[in-house]
């Protein structure tokens, strides 16, 4: 397992900081990252180094946007592809979800409706 602090040496790497500086700014950046992803649907998975590369790089991107009064600054379009990634599928009625599907759970590609 990943330990905390071996995640926060990853996330001042990415981050540019002194590697030697406790920064509570950046480690508060890492924890809404997780937060984040989680209220993305991504499980948490220190363990999954790709999960661990995009939670570190948002955390990142994060700290460097901290104070940012731009209301239009939005996180990074590939940072948010990565929750496609990163998202395990899930099963509805059974069955898992295939490439095609979309966010409202509809798929395309499959069957069709007969019409």
């Amino acid at each position: 397992m990943a330990e905390n602090s071996s995640i926060m040496d990853m996330v001042r790497r990415f981050a540019g900081a002194d590697p030697e500086a406790e920064d509570p700014a950046l480690e508060m950046c890492y924890q809404a990252a997780v937060a984040w992803y989680e209220a993305a649907g991504v499980e948490t998975d220190p363990e999954n180094q790709l999960w661990l590369f995009w939670a570190c790089n948002l955390a990142a991107w994060m700290y460097d946007n901290r104070g940012n009064a731009d209301p239009g600054a939005a996180v990074p379009i590939y940072i948010v592809t990565s929750v496609h990634m990163l998202r395990k599928k899930q099963s509805a009625a059974g069955q898992t979800g295939t490439a095609g599907s979309t966010e409202t759970g509809t798929e395309t590609g499959t069957e069709g409706d007969g019409a």
